[in-house]
């Protein structure tokens, strides 16, 4: 009995790529089973087999598996195949895509066939180079425009160590903004491609990754982790747009703002970070930035006086910001070169009206609390941990910067330098470990 009546989600686990396996696959007739949804498939990850012969028997086991082209959810787990099937074309409806430990896999299909895709998720897929595998980058667009899967709302792309773009550099040559050419072209060729209704991004542990569709629609979160700054910076850039082809791709061209709507940005172990540039001037709806482990990272300015909406900062493990100035301002520069260098290290803090929440941690060289701070009236939270310098200055009572955070309701100090004054005043008493004193009448 062939099921074809099945419904809903079915889940294939365990799946061999012995040969002939693929017969017998086949008389499963998955893609004669109309009604199902949501199809995964799992395969063995244990195959004792020759790794020619191996992959194989992945690519065949996979093709015997065919489902029917109203599939909406696709999930493939330990395929060891170097290419995908190209029955994935055929799925027209499909609306999540999720490939994980596909160890071998080099490639995927032709995207512009997934006008509906939402979600796609990329999980250690360590052999793929680059996302399409067409050999001319108009067929992955829609239509004569520059826009790539036009649905697709978020995109996640984690442990890719080889992954260098979308397209091979050989194949493209606008995957990315270019600031010099002409925007003044009839056509498109000037203008970057990109994903028009990304939401939602996720790159980690993409080291090699440098080069992809820009992403200006972002509204939800914006996580950076272990990969380039290169790409972000690319779509930061597409405000330099402005000429009369912007308008069919932009409606909006004139006040055409990229990421205007992000609300979190997370960059997190950015080896080629080095200062938060004037292009920050677009997030105008940012409310957390958490920023850990870039290490060339020296100069939050002029980027971090953009952001007004601010609520949740967070700076830790970025060992460069003590080390150099970030103000031209004239009494900033007297004070560092009177050896007061770190006092206005955060000067710009008064900017964050709307900061709730201030986390610093693991900032060895930051020395002061800026007057800034007392001026911050929503500021709840704030949470300072190995930062000796900043620390001694924060005791309470006798600290220098105690009066400028002893309004905050919720406040940590890591280690704590009130308890180390505590213990100083004990000193002495700790022999004493019981004491009782009974009321006595006098006698006499």
């Amino acid at each position: 009995m062939r099921l074809n009546n099945l419904r809903g989600k079915l889940e294939l686990t365990n799946l061999s790529c012995e040969k002939n396996v693929a017969v017998e696959y086949e008389k499963a007739k998955l893609k004669d089973k109309q009604y199902l949804l949501s199809l995964t498939m799992e395969w063995d990850s244990e195959a004792k087999m020759d790794e020619t012969e191996a992959i194989v028997g992945y690519e065949m086991s996979l093709e015997g598996l065919q489902p029917h082209q109203n599939i909406q959810k696709l999930r493939l787990t330990n395929y060891g195949g170097v290419k995908l099937s190209s029955w994935l074309s055929s799925l027209t409806k499909l609306v999540k895509l999720t490939l994980k430990d596909c160890a071998k896999c080099e490639h995927l299909v032709p995207l512009n066939q997934f006008k509906c895709l939402k979600h796609l998720k990329l999980v250690r897929l360590i052999c793929l180079e680059y996302i399409s595998n067409t050999n001319n980058v108009s067929e992955d667009l829609v239509g004569s425009t520059t826009t790539l899967l036009p649905s697709l709302e978020s995109l996640w792309l984690w442990d890719l160590p080889n992954l260098k773009g979308w397209w091979r550099e050989t194949e493209v040559h606008h995957s990315c903004f270019d600031a010099n050419a002409n925007a003044n072209e009839d056509n498109h060729s000037s203008l970057p491609y990109y994903l028009p209704s990304l939401s939602k991004l996720h790159i980690e542990d993409c080291p090699k990754l440098t080069c992809m569709p820009l992403y200006p629609r972002l509204e939800g979160g914006l996580e950076l982790r272990k990969t380039s700054w290169k790409p972000l910076e690319e779509t930061f850039r597409m405000r330099m747009m402005m000429s009369s082809n912007v308008g069919s791709v932009f409606p909006t061209a004139p006040s055409f703002s990229p990421l205007s709507k992000l609300e979190c940005l997370y960059l997190i172990d950015i080896d080629d970070l080095e200062c938060l540039p004037d292009s920050f001037k677009s997030l105008t709806c940012l409310s957390s930035l958490i920023i850990d482990g870039c290490p060339k990272l020296k100069d939050l300015c002029p980027g971090i006086l953009h952001l007004s909406s601010l609520r949740h900062l967070q700076i830790s493990k970025c060992e460069g910001l003590g080390h150099m100035l970030i103000s031209d301002d004239y009494d900033f520069m007297w004070q560092s070169l009177n050896g007061t260098l770190g006092l206005l290290e955060l000067w710009w803090i008064h900017n964050l009206k709307s900061l709730e929440r201030l986390y610093l941690w693991s900032c060895p060289n930051l020395t002061s609390l800026p007057e800034g701070i007392r001026s911050l009236t929503t500021l709840n939270l704030l949470y300072i941990d190995s930062c000796p310098m900043l620390l001694k200055r924060c005791k309470r009572n006798t600290g220098e910067d105690w009066d400028k955070i002893s309004h905050i309701e919720d406040l940590t100090l890591i280690p704590d330098p009130n308890k180390e004054q505590e213990n100083e005043n004990t000193k002495g008493c700790n022999l004493l470990k019981k004491f009782r004193l009974r009321n006595t009448r006098n006698q006499g």
